[in-house]
């Protein structure tokens, strides 16, 4: 009789601990997250205080760019560029801006000629961006992200 309930009993434990009578989960599916991320391009471009109630992003871009110019050209004008030879160039500037609208320079490319005639051209690219106002930074992915941009300068006199 005992080995009777010692049976019967491991039987009962066997039964209960069987996965038979759980009740099974559904599977919920995954996701997909797009984990491709193209970091050479944008969602909006940062943008300046008057381009902001542009509705279109091209048009922005544009105005962007514009702005910038405009900037950078009104500031360098206020300066007094004597070259002893003539200047016939174009300098690139690379500009970054933060993540908080700040713009920075990155690098500048210019030519040994045009450096040796206007030796302080990086100095004055410089002072010009101090008086740039805080922009509204580029957009991916519903967040700020720093951008860098190339701007060519033609100098000529």
């Amino acid at each position: 009789m005992l080995k009777q309930l010692a049976a019967l009993f491991f039987l009962l434990s066997l039964l209960v601990s069987c996965s038979y009578f759980e009740k099974k989960s559904e599977m919920t599916p995954i996701q997909e997250v797009d984990t491709i991320v193209d970091f050479s391009t944008v969602d909006a471009f940062p943008l300046f205080p008057k381009c902001k109630d542009i509705p279109s992003r091209s048009k922005q871009r544009i105005c962007f760019q514009l702005e910038m110019s405009q900037y950078i050209y009104a500031s360098l004008k206020q300066f007094k560029l004597n070259a002893k030879e003539l200047v016939n160039d174009t300098v690139l500037v690379k500009l970054r801006i933060n993540i908080l609208g700040k713009t920075s320079l990155s690098s500048i490319q210019i030519s040994k000629e045009t450096k040796e005639l206007l030796p302080n051209f990086d100095s004055l690219i410089k002072v010009s961006l101090l008086s740039l106002p805080t922009l509204q930074p580029a957009i991916k992915r519903n967040m700020p992200v720093a951008t860098e941009f190339t701007l060519p300068i033609i100098l000529k006199n």
